[in-house]
């Protein structure tokens, strides 16, 4: 495949993998948008439409969109604004599929019961800009300064092992489901409140960069 074979198709950006990717194949199924991908390739082509999906990591999917290297594409409500690219994209959809909460967590058995008592401790999360924001207010809010700031630190994985492996006093991380949820609780976790409610939309360059190119022939 080359770029003179996606020249005059839309570029359409689907999750590669994860929560949100079967639920983009069923879309694209109920579409009649017919493709066959072929094994480690992450571009194909429709057979009945002028389009081309592209397979991403979700995470990468705003700024593909956002930077017009793609037309359009599915992700999660809290990627984009992880990603800071709430300006270039457009929501043009909520799909009503991938709901999910990003919860502020802390140890059920211990002295920690709202936000204002974790101000100024140790959060371990994967989302660290909305957490950091979010942090922001509140150690705003309780005049918290300097050194004495709500610590933010990053991990990739297994979140909810923070608190118990005494690297947290308290976490911010996706609750995507009841087992999810059944995740926190085995794990001595409970929510202390809600950062962000979110769910996969269906996302376009605010600025399209290629207007007159790839465009040309639709």
């Amino acid at each position: 495949m080359n770029a003179e074979s996606l020249d005059g198709r839309l570029l359409f950006a689907i999750p590669k993998k994860g929560r949100l990717y079967e639920k983009c194949l069923s879309i694209l199924a109920g579409a009649d948008i017919q493709f066959r991908r072929h094994q480690r390739l992450d571009v194909c082509l429709s057979l009945n439409h002028p389009i081309a999906l592209v397979f991403l990591p979700a995470s990468d999917i705003p700024s593909f969109v956002g930077k017009g290297n793609v037309d359009l594409g599915i992700t999660g409500h809290d990627v984009i604004l992880e990603a800071q690219m709430q300006n270039h994209v457009t929501e043009v959809l909520r799909l009503g599929f991938g709901k999910c909460s990003l919860q502020v967590q802390a140890p059920e058995s211990g002295s920690i019961k709202t936000v204002d008592d974790l101000a100024g401790k140790r959060v371990v999360t994967s989302f660290e800009v909305l957490a950091g924001e979010y942090f922001t207010q509140v150690d705003l809010r309780n005049n918290l300064t300097g050194d004495k700031k709500t610590q933010i630190e990053y991990v990739g994985g297994s979140v909810e092992a923070a608190c118990a492996l005494g690297l947290a006093d308290g976490i911010v991380d996706l609750v995507a489901s009841p087992e999810s949820g059944d995740t926190m609780r085995a794990a001595g976790l409970h929510a202390i409140a809600t950062v962000l409610e979110t769910e996969a939309v269906l996302i376009r360059s605010t600025t399209p960069k290629h207007p007159t190119s790839r465009h040309s022939s639709r």
